[in-house]
């Protein structure tokens, strides 16, 4: 018996030495840059938990693709309603409308964070070079190629804009203005109204019917500052071009992907 014994130690030793190194699992918590108010407790949510896609949520999402006028907002929000689990105590099943109410900024560090839990550090598309036709395995890293900077201000105070005719407060975009402005609006124009009608901060507005008549009556040199002040804001993850060189010939090929496509694709 200690024979045996020593030798099924000898041999664990020998596969533990031999085993290759396994890298750890991408963490599916990500940190959002502003994240959700909740007035029962007055704190501020900004740690989300986010689950792998499954075959289930690919036939569920192709269903939900063939809807009529479906919007890109409403399709990222079919998406992060499946896939993410909490933002600090908030149980996203339990609270219709959660998801539309982060900013646009957040949202996307979800949708990356989601990517991630579904296909690990990389992954890989097949690219065709337009000179020569070949296809070309491109790898995209899904850490490395996105980068975010820091919040120009805190987001979870009110954007000051100094206008024409005073100061105004804004809030950066969420999803849920985001859809309405795509549903409601007719053109650019309306779009506008509707974004500067869902960002201002005005506590005599109390309905958005308030907040449109506000919006329409703005001059249009307040109108251009205000939504200028708003596109000013970068934050969220940077989804920039992807170069590199076609293996068969060595053309130059440049891949420029959007959040849906480097989920699904």
């Amino acid at each position: 018996m200690s024979n045996s014994s020593d030798e099924a130690a000898a041999l664990n030793d020998a596969i533990a030495d031999d085993a290759p190194e396994m890298q750890d699992a991408l963490s599916g918590e990500t940190e959002l840059m502003r994240g959700l108010y909740d007035a029962t407790d007055n704190k501020w949510h900004t740690v989300a938990q986010v689950r792998e896609l499954t075959g289930s949520d690919e036939e569920h999402l192709a269903v939900f693709a063939a809807k009529k006028d479906l919007g890109y907002s409403e399709y990222m929000t079919e998406v992060l309603n499946r896939a993410v689990i909490s933002i600090g105590d908030l149980k996203v099943s339990q609270m219709p409308g959660l998801i539309d109410k982060l900013i646009l900024a957040d949202r996307d560090l979800l949708f990356l964070a989601v990517t991630r839990a579904t296909y690990g550090r990389t992954k890989t598309f097949k690219v065709a070079c337009k000179k020569c036709g070949e296809l070309n395995d491109v790898e995209i890293d899904l850490i490395d190629d996105f980068t975010s900077d820091p919040p120009p201000f805190d987001l979870t105070k009110p954007l000051p804009v100094e206008t024409l005719h005073g100061e105004i407060l804004l809030k950066l975009p969420t999803g849920e203005s985001a859809q309405l402005a795509t549903v409601k609006a007719k053109n650019d124009a309306e779009i506008n109204t509707y974004m500067l009608a869902s960002a201002v901060v005005d506590d005599k507005l109390t309905s958005m019917d308030q907040r449109l008549e506000w919006a329409r009556a703005l001059s249009l040199g307040d109108r251009r500052m205000l939504i200028s002040a708003l596109s000013d804001v970068q934050v969220g993850p940077k989804m920039g071009e992807v170069e590199t060189q076609c293996a068969s010939c060595d053309n130059d090929l440049t891949i420029a992907l959007d959040w849906v496509s480097l989920l699904l694709a």
